[in-house]
């Protein structure tokens, strides 16, 4: 337990040293682009500010980068990837970790990188960009922002500026990025066909209104950041975690029971890979089609991409080194699904 408490600590150390992403307020040069009209043209106004698009929503000034591939055909619809990053990156990182812009590429879909709401940290001077995605973690949290509204109001713009087939919106990040995927499972089940992400849980309470999507999280076993059996230990440091039952009963196991519980699913889990890098498992027979995954890293930490952060020497946080391709696995299980399919 002292070995995981002082790993922890540094991955909290080093987290906080990220470079921070665009946040700032709209500045000149900037275009503006409106759509729509009458109160949607405000709704849907929006500025594009190098590889940024922004706009302002809830009194803030909110970003995110777009990966078009290069020969999309524009004249048919194409599936749109929402990757959201973990707590104190942003989207650059994020873009470089993940990869799915060379997924894009091969697989013929669009990619968007939203970045968090940013807070300066008082000892170091850098922004912590973070999201709201349940009672965890820092400021977002603690602020009530408006993370949920953000990413539907920025998948509406992208829904105009690009010709997106919209039964085949998904969900993806890393870390607080992953819990806020689940979220938008959660909250934005009309929105999203299904959802795939790394490294942490459903944070969120269980809402009324929740229609069964296909969730799968993909998590390292020696996870020294959001531990596999519980998030106790999850960084950022916060006064309010203590406090809360949750995350002490929060794992990668309890999280797949509680989206089968969620998805209505019957049987036992069933195993559908495994070899010596990794295990598979989850739940095939659940309401509309809802499938649900946990694929295990045996060797992996809290990263469980291929590629390593864009600082080489966050040793804390080396990927598997191209021994696993977790975005590939991601994407090969979210892209089956459609709201098309699943109505």
């Amino acid at each position: 337990m002292a070995r995981r408490g002082l790993s922890a600590i540094l991955g909290l150390l080093i987290l906080s040293m990220s470079l921070s992403g665009c946040i700032g307020r709209l500045g000149e040069g900037s275009e503006s682009s409106p759509s729509g009209d009458g109160d949607s043209n405000d709704r849907l106004t929006y500025t594009e500010d190098g590889i940024f698009t922004c706009i302002d929503h809830d009194n803030l000034t909110r970003c995110w980068q777009t990966h078009v591939p290069e020969y999309l055909d524009e004249s048919s619809p194409v599936p749109l990837v929402v990757d959201m990053h973990g707590y104190s990156s942003h989207s650059t990182e994020q873009r470089h970790m993940s990869s799915f812009d060379t997924l894009a590429d091969e697989e013929n879909f669009i990619v968007v990188y939203p970045d968090g709401d940013g807070e300066v940290d008082k000892l170091t001077g850098d922004t912590n960009q973070a999201w709201n995605a349940g009672w965890c973690c820092s400021h977002s949290v603690n602020e009530e922002i408006d993370d949920v509204g953000f990413i539907e109001k920025m998948i509406e713009i992208v829904i105009k500026k690009y010709n997106i087939d919209t039964n085949r919106i998904y969900a993806s990040g890393w870390s607080n990025g992953c819990a806020m995927s689940q979220r938008l499972a959660m909250e934005s089940s009309d929105i999203f066909a299904a959802v795939g992400c790394m490294s942490m849980y459903l944070l969120t309470e269980h809402t009324e209104n929740y229609s069964p999507i296909p969730v799968m999280e993909v998590h390292g076993f020696l996870d020294q950041i959001v531990l596999y059996e519980s998030t106790v230990m999850s960084v950022p440091w916060n006064k309010n975690m203590w406090k809360n039952p949750e995350a002490y009963e929060t794992g990668a196991i309890e999280n797949i029971f509680e989206w089968s519980e969620l998805n209505n699913c019957t049987g036992g889990m069933e195993t559908f890979a495994t070899n010596p890098l990794y295990t598979i498992q989850g739940f095939s027979n659940c309401e509309a089609d809802a499938q649900l995954r946990l694929m295990t890293i045996y060797a992996a930490q809290h990263n469980p991409y291929a590629n390593n952060p864009i600082q080489d020497d966050l040793f804390v946080f080396q990927g598997t080194q191209g021994l696993v391709q977790s975005s590939e696995i991601v994407w090969e299980f979210i892209s089956q699904f459609s709201k098309e399919n699943s109505e």
